[in-house]
């Protein structure tokens, strides 16, 4: 519930900083170089305007890392630790690890049919 609610305040917020940032006027000569003096609303609500988008820009800053702290879930990780699946090979008896009992006899005939030419 309070995370919609803040959720909610920082689109309107965001909203409007972008809305008061769009009725300003420039203080520079910009792009164009069309820097007007003159002020749509009269010069003392410069001043307002001003302020008032110093003070939404603040709550938009203090909302997001508000909200960034908000949704972070900390258990998760970049690269989350698994089980690992692979099983350590069985250890070798005694049996696998001698050599083989059936080798043939060093004195014996060998079994090669013999050829004649």
């Amino acid at each position: 519930m309070l995370n919609g609610v803040i959720l909610t305040l920082f689109v309107v917020v965001s909203l409007f900083l972008v809305l008061l940032v769009m009725i300003q006027t420039g203080k520079g000569g910009g792009l164009l170089g069309g820097g007007s003096s003159q002020s749509v609303f009269g010069s003392s609500t410069a001043d307002v305007l001003t302020k008032a988008t110093r003070v939404t820009a603040i709550l938009f800053i203090i909302l997001s890392l508000f909200l960034s702290f908000l949704f972070a879930k900390k258990e998760d990780r970049l690269m989350p630790e698994t089980p690992s699946t692979l099983t350590s090979p069985p250890e070798e008896t005694k049996s696998e690890s001698t050599a083989p009992t059936t080798a043939p006899a060093p004195n014996a005939p060998s079994t090669a049919p013999a050829t004649a030419p």
